[in-house]
């Protein structure tokens, strides 16, 4: 036994308790001055920054070897991506386009649509509504729909009135009016055979007219075969005139108008024909020798020489001399040499002008007082007024020396063709 057991057995007085040797173990605080160990989460927060600074920098010291190599691409490498830049910016704009042509189409059919969902509306509503009185259906009548009915439909108005005979039929006459019907067919026959009558000889009729100047249709078609042989003939005359002029320095005067008119062919082969009543158009169509025509130009003083040289050509490719006309000796009225010539190629008539550059310009001048003189609606004392002033008009030409004695070649009888 303790000590302190036997005193209180013994009652021996308070003992003072004695402390235990070993005092419970109290939970051990941790100092104030300590840090608590950082979590496993918090050192990977902290060593990431780490990282991403370490990345930047990296990536920072990449970046100029990136743009040195961009910056050192090769002009093809540079016009090929330009190129594919051009090609990704058509495409896109070929998408748009087709995206907006689609939409126009989806507009335009909406509307369409519309317009059939209009239409079908108005016709129901026509159907629905009451036909309005027409102006034929009005108060004077007792029953306007039945007259409105009527009105619109001729035949069904005829129908009554065919029913109204078909009551009083006891009487046959009727078989005896059609007797009459077997004597009118005579009387009706001849208006039909007239009309084809005068249609024929409007047919025949077909011919030519021009201010009292006539051609009938037979003579018009052989006008007609006239100026087609004269085309052709034009181009085999043409190359000829164009060397001549070459060879003899002359100058081509209106080359455009080489071939005359056919109207005005047509109204001088009627005037002549009418100035001559026996005259047939086959004789008219003979004196025509300007259907081609050319005009060759030389100065004053190679005027003659050019001339003569023209005419030994001609001659020496065959072409018979027709007609020769000076009327350089003349006092008064036109200056300048015409002629006309057969085609040794062809066999056709052509006119051939020689002229100075002032007689052509007193042409010119004078061809509208020409025109109005040969009209047939011109009068004998206007005729010769425009005479005088056209004299006048060639009195200012000079004459080249040596032209009064110009004469033309020796003439050979050379047949026209059929």
């Amino acid at each position: 036994m303790t000590a302190t057991a036997l005193a209180s057995t013994l009652s021996l007085g308070p003992v003072q308790a004695v402390e235990p040797a070993c005092p419970p173990a109290e939970p051990k605080q941790k100092p104030a001055h300590t840090c608590p160990a950082p979590s496993a989460k918090k050192q990977a927060a902290k060593k990431t920054p780490a990282k991403k600074q370490a990345a930047k920098k990296q990536a920072a010291k990449k970046t100029p070897a990136k743009k040195t190599a961009a910056k050192k691409k090769t002009p093809k490498q540079q016009a090929t991506q330009q190129q594919a830049a051009k090609k990704q910016a058509a495409r896109k704009q070929a998408a748009r386009k087709q995206a907006a042509r689609k939409q126009a189409a989806r507009k335009q059919a909406a509307k369409k649509l519309a317009a059939r969902k209009q239409a079908a509306k108005k016709q129901a509503a026509r159907k629905q509504s009451p036909q309005a009185p027409s102006a034929a259906c009005r108060p004077p009548r007792p029953k306007p729909a039945a007259t409105c009915q009527s009105a619109p439909k001729k035949p069904a108005a005829k129908h009554p009135a065919a029913k109204k005979p078909a009551a009083k039929q006891p009487a046959a006459k009727k078989p005896a009016a059609k007797k009459p019907t077997g004597q009118r067919p005579p009387a009706k026959r001849p208006p039909t055979k007239k009309p084809p009558a005068k249609k024929r000889q409007l047919k025949k009729d077909h011919g030519w007219s021009w201010e009292g100047l006539y051609i009938d249709a037979a003579d018009l078609r052989k006008v007609n075969v006239f100026l087609a042989r004269a085309r052709k003939a034009e181009r085999t005359i043409s190359p000829q005139v164009r060397s001549i002029a070459r060879r003899t320095n002359a100058t081509v005067v209106g080359f455009n108008d080489r071939l005359r008119t056919p109207e005005a062919v047509k109204r001088s082969i009627a005037r002549d024909m009418q100035d001559n009543p026996t005259e047939t158009a086959d004789e008219a169509l003979e004196k025509i020798n300007d259907s081609v025509r050319y005009i060759l130009q030389w100065p004053d003083a190679s005027y003659v020489k050019g001339v003569n040289d023209t005419t030994k050509l001609l001659g020496q490719w065959k072409n018979a001399n027709l007609r020769w006309s000076n009327t350089w000796a003349r006092a008064r009225g036109y200056k300048g040499i015409n002629t006309a010539w057969r085609a040794n190629n062809s066999g056709h008539p052509y006119e051939l002008q020689f002229h100075t550059p002032k007689s052509r310009a007193a042409q010119n001048r004078s061809r509208k007082l020409y025109e109005e003189a040969h009209s047939p609606r011109t009068g004998s004392a206007r005729r010769a007024q425009l005479q005088g002033q056209m004299n006048r008009i060639y009195n200012t030409v000079p004459c080249p020396a040596g032209s009064q004695l110009l004469n033309g070649p020796r003439r050979r009888s050379v047949e026209r063709p059929t």
